[in-house]
């Protein structure tokens, strides 16, 4: 009987592990970036909050700290002009449940950023021929 007692004291902790990510104050971001409808490997770009700036080369997955402000994401290539995009965090609504408002809110786990960004990338223009 105690063994069964014992696992459902336990039953929610399991919970609370596979959501560990939702309670720390950094998460993975994934950035590609691409031409018309390919995929565009090799870009250098650079994220970048007020808690911080990383730099990819594309793809590739970075941890980037969480923030109620938005992602920069500037990248270059050459051969294609710089290109440019702004991402919004959204509320973690399961950290700010059960760590709290005012943890989650300083912390920085109250916030989200999408796990991909597409960064799409044009050719440079060229130069006309005289």
């Amino acid at each position: 009987m105690k063994p069964v007692i014992l696992a459902l004291a336990l039953l929610p902790l399991a919970g609370l592990a596979s959501c560990a990510d939702n309670f720390s104050s950094v998460q993975p971001v994934t950035v590609q970036t691409t031409t018309g409808d390919a995929p565009l490997a090799g870009a250098e770009c650079i994220l970048a909050n007020k808690k911080g700036n990383w730099m990819v080369i594309t793809p590739m997955t970075v941890s980037v700290h969480r923030g109620s402000e938005s992602l920069g994401v500037n990248c270059t290539k050459p051969g294609y002009a710089p290109a440019n995009e702004m991402v919004h965090s959204t509320v973690n609504m399961g950290s700010v449940m059960v760590a709290g408002a005012l943890y989650s809110t300083v912390s920085g786990s109250a916030w989200n950023y999408p796990q991909t960004v597409v960064v799409p990338m044009q050719p440079a223009p060229t130069a006309p021929s005289n």
